[in-house]
């Protein structure tokens, strides 16, 4: 039977997701930016069925299942494996701006939890490992942990296209109501990816964060 984390429990990952956690997130927009000039999400509609599909392609395949094992080697302070799949994770980033973007965040936090005085590797992370060592290190579980990153990363994509499209505030909490009810799903599927099925490729995403490196007018970071 499994027991139901307490509020202070909770709160160590609403800490983790809120928008409060000085790691950048709001200065990336993961190619959303091109794909709104190049009018390939144009509306509410549009923008829900770019972040589904990604949710589906991209973080059930990639980002969760590699937080889930980068949070399980931290609980046994396997530093190797935690750096195994810290490069796994950037072999999957198929552009420099997302490279860059995981570099840059996993800094980030790995400067909070230094400043936190909480334990860490000694090796430089990113983002997506980086996250799983303090959830670890709050002892937030892998179901908790992979649903709290995938909201944050919702989150996040509905403001730019709140910003970018534009797209008005009650249809920004439409979407995150649909991508919400979805979210047992994804996490359920996340667990069950094997370590021969992590990675996978969005070529829509790819190609819209390339052009998005030379766009010459944009509101988010390349």
């Amino acid at each position: 039977m499994r027991i139901m984390p307490t509020l202070g429990e909770q709160a160590r990952l609403w800490r983790l997701v809120s928008p409060l956690l000085p790691v950048g997130a709001y200065h990336h927009s993961q190619g959303l930016e091109q794909a709104v000039a190049r009018r390939w999400v144009r509306d509410e509609d549009a923008v829900r069925e770019w972040l589904a599909d990604l949710l589906e392609h991209v973080l059930i395949h990639v980002d969760l299942p590699i937080l889930i094992r980068a949070r399980e080697a931290w609980m046994r302070r396997d530093a190797a494996t935690l750096r195994h799949w810290n490069a796994v994770c950037l072999a999957c980033r198929e552009s420099r701006e997302l490279r860059d973007e995981e570099r840059n965040m996993g800094a980030a936090l790995g400067r909070l939890l230094g400043e936190l005085q909480e334990p860490a590797p000694a090796a430089a992370l990113g983002f997506v490992a980086s996250f799983g060592v303090a959830a670890a290190n709050a002892n937030i579980d892998a179901p908790e942990t992979a649903a709290g990153y995938a909201w944050s990363w919702c989150e996040n994509q509905v403001s730019a296209a709140i910003r970018l499209v534009p797209i008005g505030q009650s249809a920004g909490q439409c979407i995150l109501r649909h991508l919400g009810e979805g979210l047992d799903a994804v996490v359920a599927a996340a667990l069950a990816v094997a370590d021969d099925d992590v990675g996978r490729s969005a070529p829509g995403l790819a190609i819209a964060s390339a052009l998005h490196e030379t766009q010459q007018t944009r509101l988010f970071r390349s």
